[in-house]
């Protein structure tokens, strides 16, 4: 996993710190957990890197929520 690079990512769901339609640039760590949450959706480079580093199954499935 890429530690360094950042990822322009949208929110489609508010968060503690980020409300729906806000854009931030996140580390690819951060962006999964997000991911996971159901607070972004990943965008294709987050996911052709993902994918290139061997680690796409970060984005690949979500977490249930009850909101």
């Amino acid at each position: 996993m890429n530690l360094t690079k950042r990822y322009k990512v949208t929110f489609i769901k508010d968060g503690t710190m980020y409300k729906t339609g806000e854009e931030v640039m996140v580390g690819m760590p951060l962006a999964s957990k997000f991911y996971a949450e159901g607070k972004i959706e990943a965008t294709s480079e987050l996911l052709n890197d993902a994918k290139a580093l061997g680690c796409e199954e970060l984005f690949t499935k979500r977490k249930k929520t009850n909101s």
